[in-house]
């Protein structure tokens, strides 16, 4: 599926949406794709409200790898500073086991659990985005 947002707002609301989804249909792991300022974490933003959690505690991380929200059942994975990460080397296994997982620069992981949706975020001009989602 491919889905254009042509604003941050757009953004974040296709993001809660897709939040929404992932809760009702049970998917752990949502993989994020893209280059720098593509809106991978105003993506986040969107997906995190629909579990209670306000966007200004959702931060594009400059050393934290994993934000833990488990209390809402969400987890905000960063992994842009690592390069070829295993998922046993960072215990990623018990996260996505535990809660809801947000995967920033998803292509840095070895592999990913099955149940996952799998989104490119590409930039088209400044304000536009095409979202491109799979599974």
């Amino acid at each position: 599926m491919k889905i254009y947002t042509y604003s941050e707002w757009e953004t974040k609301i296709l993001g809660k949406m897709i939040g929404n989804f992932i809760q009702r249909e049970g998917i752990k792991v949502v993989a994020l794709y893209g280059e720098m300022g593509a809106g991978k974490t105003v993506f986040t933003k969107g997906i995190a409200s629909a579990f209670g959690i306000d966007e200004q505690d959702i931060m594009s991380s400059s050393f934290v790898i994993v934000s833990n929200y488990e209390d809402k059942g969400f987890f905000h994975v960063d992994l842009y500073r690592l390069e070829n990460v295993e998922m046993e080397d960072m215990d990623l296994w018990e996260y996505f086991e535990t809660g809801t997982c947000v995967v920033e620069w998803a292509e840095r992981l070895s592999q990913l659990p099955e149940n996952c949706l799998k989104v490119t975020i590409d930039l088209v001009d400044e304000k536009t985005r095409l979202f491109t989602m799979e599974f």
